[in-house]
């Protein structure tokens, strides 16, 4: 499930590039620019201020990213395929499917617990609000599939008051909401969402 880019050409299409494996070189650009997004929001994040950060020159930068919007875009790829990866990790420890649905609130929670761009709401919550509505349903598409059958035990869904695609949607607000709203006490927030679904952690 890696993909993203390499260096742009002249004429290149953006989006075929995004699909193919990141260089090392790519990823030190989009860690620090994830990191500077944090910490100076999106408007007054320079592409200097990149390649500085990340220990290339103007000239690396620009050939790989010849603008700050490929950055952008690109740094949003390079994070949804972190999420990703980390969550195939976590997921093929578990077996059970409560200790699945478990393991990835553990895991998601945790993961925007300690996202360098989570300041990023105190400074430009139209951007983060606007980033958040255009992909968080792609996110939501992503549990259904790897985690549809797991939700299926949920005692909700057992019961009929719910199905999996209302129970993930729930599970989605909840992750958009701790971006919003930072729990002062991760792990008690996750158990308490656990205890609400009446799983266990594993």
């Amino acid at each position: 499930m890696t993909a993203t880019l390499q260096a742009a050409t002249p004429g290149a299409d953006f989006d075929a590039q995004l699909a193919r494996p990141f260089s090392p070189t790519e990823e030190r650009i989009l860690v620090a620019a994830l990191g500077l997004i944090g910490r100076r929001g999106v408007k007054r994040l320079g592409m200097g201020e990149i390649a500085e950060s990340a220990g290339v020159s103007r000239g690396t930068l620009y050939r790989y990213f010849p603008s700050k919007d490929q950055v952008l875009t690109a740094a949003a790829a390079y994070d949804e395929r972190r999420f990703s990866l980390g969550l195939d990790e976590v997921l093929a420890t578990t077996r059970a499917p409560e200790e699945q649905i478990g393991a990835f609130m553990a895991y998601a929670f945790d993961f925007i617990r300690s996202h360098p761009c989570r300041p990023l709401f105190e400074s430009e919550p139209g951007f983060v609000m606007g980033y958040l509505l255009e992909h968080l349903p792609s996110l939501r598409a992503e549990l259904v599939l790897r985690l549809g059958d797991a939700f299926d035990t949920v005692p909700a869904v057992v019961a009929g008051a719910l199905d999996r695609e209302q129970l993930v949607d729930v599970v989605v607000r909840l992750f958009a909401a701790s971006w919003i709203i930072p729990e002062s006490d991760d792990p008690t927030l996750v158990q308490s969402i656990n205890c609400i679904l009446q799983i266990t952690s594993g």
